[in-house]
């Protein structure tokens, strides 16, 4: 089960690289062309990029989309500065790719353009749905296919980029013995069927009910839905570690297999109900018994840094000049930004004349 987590986790952060060539369908399009800016004021350049501008409203643009994808809360206005020089390193990066993509002769087959629009249309409900988006962004499907041929040809140039990855045994081994606590041990614990009621009366209902001998399902069916904030789920009793039995919680140390626990007040509006099931047994899985996850693992983690150190290298074959350093960290202020993954932030330096970065 981890392990399909951490594959998962891999994956979704292939697809956040995907998805970022393919927010540049929407940003890139009118790099140089002028637009109102996003606060209803005249539009006007903010950067250069290998001498192209980018403009205000391309710059806001983008920073919703970098907000989005790294998925961040709370957003004050001290933060507007790093999070305008991420999105900034964000178009300088589309940029690059691009252009060193166009330059590389690799080409993209019918059939790789095709899977690559599958991939985008099936995450809409419908086709329907995928196509009347682009219809909204003005987009037609021949420069939608157009731009999705130099996405997969930008994805060729990053594989041919970051080349095989080689594990070898003794490495493996070495990763094991370094991580087997962090991902291959098990604390002791206990399986368990818990159930947390915004109100005491209902918990003292379900507490009857189980006293009666109501099977534990059966009686939480009986409870009021809307009084309910979170339960066992469908798939069975959850695992607890033992070290989890404090504060609160810490009634449930001495509950037996089997008995039900006081209603115990976690916080306000908060009563929770647990049943011991299972004695679960502290435990590390033997290397012989994960090497092949190990295995997995370590090459997704070299991946993942070849990864990280194609984008480094395009950000530093590209230029870029600031014109409006108000909107930017100033250098003595100057903090590491918040970073998507699959990105790596960089440095910028922004006085009033405007400063070249390579």
């Amino acid at each position: 089960m981890l392990m399909r987590t951490l594959r998962s986790q891999v994956r979704w952060i292939m697809i956040a690289i995907v998805v970022l060539f393919v927010l540049s369908i929407f940003g890139m399009y009118g790099f140089n062309s002028p637009r109102r800016g996003s606060s209803g004021g005249e539009d006007y350049i903010v950067a250069e990029i290998d001498g192209k501008a980018v403009m205000r409203s391309m710059l806001d643009e983008q920073l919703r989309n970098y907000v989005e994808r790294a998925n961040i809360r709370d957003i004050t206005s001290g933060d507007m500065p790093r999070l305008y020089q991420a999105a900034l390193e964000n178009i300088a990066l589309v940029s690059q790719l691009a252009k060193e993509a166009e330059e590389s002769g690799l080409k993209a087959t019918e059939e790789e353009i095709n899977a690559a629009v599958k991939e985008i249309s099936d995450q809409f409900p419908t086709k329907e749905a995928f196509m009347q988006y682009l219809d909204r962004s003005g987009i037609k499907m021949s420069a939608f296919r157009e731009n999705m041929a130099q996405q997969v040809v930008q994805m060729k140039l990053m594989e041919k980029a970051v080349g095989t990855t080689e594990v070898k045994d003794e490495e493996v081994k070495e990763f094991y013995e370094k991580l087997k606590l962090l991902f291959f041990h098990s604390p002791a614990g206990y399986s368990m069927d818990f159930i947390r009621l915004k109100t005491k009366d209902e918990a003292e209902r379900l507490k009857a009910l189980l006293a009666e001998g109501k099977e534990w399902k059966e009686a939480v069916v009986a409870v009021t839905s809307g009084d309910v904030i979170e339960k066992t789920p469908e798939s069975g009793p959850v695992f607890i570690p033992e070290s989890s039995f404090k504060d609160a919680l810490a009634p449930l140390a001495d509950l037996g297999i089997g008995e039900v626990s006081p209603a115990l007040e976690i916080a306000s509006n908060d009563i929770l109900i647990a049943v011991k099931r299972e004695k679960v047994e502290e435990k590390t899985a033997p290397f012989e018994e994960v090497s092949g996850d190990v295995k997995t693992l370590l090459t997704e983690e070299k991946n993942r840094e070849a990864q990280s150190n194609f984008f480094k290298g395009l950000r530093e074959r590209t230029n870029i000049v600031i014109h409006d350093s108000d909107l930017f960290p100033k250098p003595e202020a100057k903090t590491e930004a918040p970073v998507a993954p699959g990105e790596t932030s960089g440095d910028m330096k922004a006085p009033a004349g405007g400063e070249e970065k390579k």
